[in-house]
């Protein structure tokens, strides 16, 4: 049942908007009753916070079930670095963050918080794919065992992958060919990171 609210509310906010959302109009998206959805979320903010917590949960669990492959260390972050933007760049997920920006005002501390969440477990799946894919510890050689420096590595392959790509994605650009794009962008930005990992560009 609850999945089927955050599906039916995720559908409603993304058509409607915040304001133009209602619970009438979620229940009946969900074939739900009404007590039913306020038993569980007592206002529509937290239907709304539920919502893109479920969605952010639900991508991050895509990427992490990506399974690194190929005969080198560059094929195999390539192939990680396709997965996070293709789970990114999709047409759910990049409405869900404008609905977000545009909510920024009324809800400053729920969009922060949102943020934050995402940025921490993006962080942590994306070191968790970096380790597996480093065989015989070609990059525990230039990351060392400092946690902190890993955690650096993972916030800035995302950032260095995804962030430029995301931006387009918000002003409009077409999603099929930003991903179609970066396929073949991918191997380079991976060497660049590599790059920075083995020069101590990653040191502070």
């Amino acid at each position: 049942m609850d999945a089927r609210i955050l599906n039916a509310a995720t559908r409603v906010f993304l058509d409607r908007g915040f304001e133009g959302a209602s619970i009438d109009l979620i229940a009946e998206t969900a074939r739900s009753g009404k007590p039913t959805i306020y038993a569980r979320y007592p206002n529509k903010e937290a239907l709304f916070a539920a919502a893109l917590a479920d969605r952010i949960a639900l991508k991050h669990a895509r990427v992490g079930d990506h399974k690194p492959a190929g005969d080198t260390l560059e094929a195999r972050l390539a192939g990680i670095a396709v997965t996070l933007v293709n789970e990114t760049l999709t047409e759910e997920f990049v409405g869900l963050y404008r609905l977000c920006l545009s909510e920024s005002r009324r809800f400053p501390d729920l969009v922060r918080s949102l943020g934050r969440m995402a940025r921490r477990r993006g962080g942590e799946i994306i070191g968790q794919l970096l380790a597996g894919a480093s065989q015989c510890g070609q990059l525990d050689a230039a990351l060392g065992d400092n946690e902190e420096r890993q955690a650096r590595a993972a916030r800035y392959f995302i950032d260095l992958n995804l962030l430029p790509l995301l931006i387009r994605a918000l002003a409009g650009e077409p999603l099929e060919a930003l991903r179609a794009e970066f396929v073949n962008e991918a191997d380079r930005r991976v060497a660049f990171f590599l790059a920075a990992c083995r020069n101590g560009g990653l040191a502070s």
